[in-house]
């Protein structure tokens, strides 16, 4: 779980530059806002801001005798809840990572496929870039709000080996909306045997904030 920070940057980067094609009129760039969580849903879920990373991610273009490049700014915060471990120091073992890529368009077309993606497939790009995650299966969907918007929450059960050889089943909640120029992802993933913690992804998913 620790490494999901560098997966959603990985998500990032993937999700832009899987659709950018096209013929581009001259440089461009563009900035999503951080996709944050209120102090309220913090505190209520026991969760802290761990990092937020500013994930920039550029491509040339070449078409019609021209070459272009377009930077896309993409912005990944993640949050955990530690928990203490019989013989071991408190551990980092819920997270809940968060993730905001701008809407990128040019002659009037959107080249994120973001928004194409459903629940499954950002789920799927999101575990594949860790190597102690495997096993996607879906478990359940509900409907939540973030943002304002009524969303699809997709639920999850994976099973994951940590870099000590021990293995558990983990669940993972994927949703995404739509909201001002950015599209807004986010992913809450814990082990199955931690009490509580769908209760908790559904406070963080009402608690996301992000400027339109």
């Amino acid at each position: 779980m620790a490494r999901n920070v560098a997966a959603g940057v990985v998500l990032a980067a993937l999700v832009v530059l899987g659709g950018c094609t096209g013929v581009l009129s001259g440089p461009v760039t563009f900035s999503a806002s951080e996709a944050t969580v209120s102090d309220e849903a913090l505190e209520s879920t026991g969760y802290e801001h761990n990092r937020t990373d500013n994930v920039t991610v550029e491509r040339e273009f070449s078409a019609a005798g021209q070459t272009k490049e377009v930077e896309v700014k993409n912005r990944v915060s993640e949050y955990h809840e530690s928990v203490g471990i019989d013989g071991l120091a408190e551990q980092p073992v819920a997270v809940f990572t968060t993730f905001a890529s701008p809407k990128v368009e040019v002659l009037g077309k959107s080249f994120n496929p973001l928004g194409e993606y459903d629940n499954r497939e950002l789920a799927q790009q999101f575990t594949d870039q860790l190597d102690d995650v495997g096993d996607l299966r879906e478990v359940s969907s509900r409907k939540l709000t973030m943002l304002g918007t009524e969303t699809e929450v997709t639920k999850f059960e994976a099973t994951v080996t940590t870099a000590g050889g021990l293995q558990f089943d983990a669940y993972v909640h994927v949703t995404k909306v739509e909201h001002g120029d950015d599209h807004v992802a986010a992913v809450g993933a814990y082990p199955q045997k931690l009490p509580g913690q769908q209760e908790k992804v559904n406070e963080l998913i009402r608690g996301v904030e992000h400027d339109e």
